[in-house]
Order: structure tokens, then sequence, then C-alpha cells
């Protein structure tokens, strides 16, 4: 539940500084979609995960243009996780699941020279997957990814991006055999489409 709070909240307060500024600045509604594999940080969580992620935003532009998207994220994640069971003896598990949720992404552009440009960005969701995952889980988990985007201006509406990225994925639970949390970490390729511009 606290975390479910702090997705509405970041999202809500974001997206109320970013209106604020529409009838000062330039806007850019954008258009993206991209895929991502991440590969597992730990030993104990050998969980591979690929996604497809489609979003709808805008650009607000100034000295460092800013990115708030929302859109759908499905996934795949596949591997085997190791937990201690009630005797504190090691049992590792296979799993795998379909998932799909809603996800917010918000970045800024840090540096720019001519067709390149750089941003950090942080991004949080929620996912349904198609069973409990991972093994002992809930059917429900939050997405957190965050990480920097190199993007090239290919012409004036299409921009191509390769992203860096690290994700936590938990149900928010706490620290307990119910929340199985695991991480990743990998790449994005995307491409960013603008749809129109105004004041």
């Amino acid at each position: 539940m606290k975390q479910i709070i702090v997705v509405l909240a970041f999202a809500l307060s974001t997206s109320s500084s970013f209106g604020q500024n529409l009838k000062v600045a330039k806007i850019t509604q954008l258009m993206e979609i991209g895929i991502e594999y991440l590969a597992p940080t730990k030993l104990e969580r050998q969980i591979e995960t690929t996604s497809l992620n489609l979003l709808y935003g805008s650009e607000r532009h100034g000295r460092f243009p800013f990115t708030l998207q929302f859109g759908l994220t499905a996934t795949y994640a596949w591997g085997n996780i190791t937990q201690l069971d009630a005797s504190f003896s090691k049992v590792t598990t296979e799993n795998n699941a379909l998932g799909m949720g809603s996800i917010f992404v918000t970045r800024f552009e840090l540096l720019s020279l001519k067709k390149f440009s750089i941003s950090p960005f942080f991004s949080g969701g929620i996912i349904l997957y198609s069973e409990n995952f991972p093994h002992g889980g809930n059917i429900y988990n939050f997405i957190w990814r965050y990480g920097g985007i190199f993007h090239f201006q290919l012409n004036n509406s299409i921009k191509l991006n390769l992203a860096g990225k690290w994700m936590h994925v938990s149900n928010g639970q706490g620290l307990n055999h119910s929340n199985p949390s695991y991480e990743g970490k990998g790449i994005e390729i995307s491409i960013t489409k603008r749809i129109n511009s105004r004041k």
C-alpha cells in the first residue's frame, strides 16, 4: 500500500508542476515504443526480464527539456529463485510469468551537442502477472527503473534512444518470504516520435 501511495503521489505532483508551465513553454507531444532486456544482478535471483514499453506524453522545452510520459509495459520474466524453506534449507524454484501494467516515466535532458543528447530518467508502475511471481510472492508487483538515455536526433520528428537501466521488482510487503523481490540491469532500445508542438 505504501508503494501505491508513493507511485500516485509522485505521478500527481510531477504532473501538477509540469502542467503549471504549459502556458509559458513550448510543449511537444510524444509517442514512444521500446524493447528492453535486463539480466539478473544476484546469484539467488537468477531471473531474466524482457519488456515492451509503449508511452505517450509531453516534452517541455527550455534550458533543460523535461519529459513526462505515461503508458503500458508488457513483460516476460523467466529463471530461478533460491530461498530458505521452513527448515532453513536452500530451495531453488523455476519461475516464469507474463505481466502487464501501467507505468510513468520522467526524464530531463542534461547535456546536448548537435544531434546527440543525454538524459537521466526515473520510472515507476505496477504490474499484474499471469501467476504469483516470483515463487512465494503475489500476482502483482511494483516496478522501479532508473538510469540514463543516450539520444540521437534522426530528423525533425524522430529520435533514436539507447538506455542503460537498473530495475527493482517488489510487491511492497517488506523483507519476508511473501516478498521475493528481484533486480535486473540491462539496456533498452526505443524510438520517440514527435506528434506536434504548441505553446
